[in-house]
């Protein structure tokens, strides 16, 4: 089993775009076994991916071609033994309009499971803007 993470730069994207986004990735991560987050701050992505390697070599192909995005950096790539977000076939993370309380309100929401280096980037990129 891996985990990925990556950011990339969205092309201009309204909500209902995002929205129509998270839709397939939970229908797809689903036939997939993948699971994970989506993070976006109006300009940006970040999402965590994890699942057997196959699948997420699959998926990140798609996900360079995506037109919707350019720019995509993986920042982290690992095996893991189990899985953080089991329960999300693709969770969006939204981030709260304040971002004095941007890091308190997502750190709520993420999973327990989080490790702390992936955590870390998850909290950083909530406060760029």
């Amino acid at each position: 089993m891996r985990r990925i993470v990556y950011i990339s730069t969205a092309t201009e994207l309204t909500e209902h775009d995002v929205d129509r986004i998270l839709t397939t990735a939970v229908r797809r991560n689903a036939e997939d076994d993948v699971t994970g987050f989506l993070l976006y701050n109006g300009r940006n992505f970040l999402q965590l991916v994890e699942g057997e390697q196959v699948a997420l070599m699959n998926l990140m192909k798609r996900l360079v071609r995506d037109t919707r995005h350019t720019g995509l950096s993986v920042l982290i790539d690992e095996a893991v033994t189990e899985r953080c977000c089991p329960d999300w076939q693709m969770h969006r993370l939204r981030l709260a309009d304040d971002i004095a309380t941007r890091r308190s309100t997502l750190e709520a929401e993420l999973p327990p499971a989080l490790c702390i280096f992936p955590r870390k980037l998850v909290q950083n990129f909530a406060v760029l803007n």
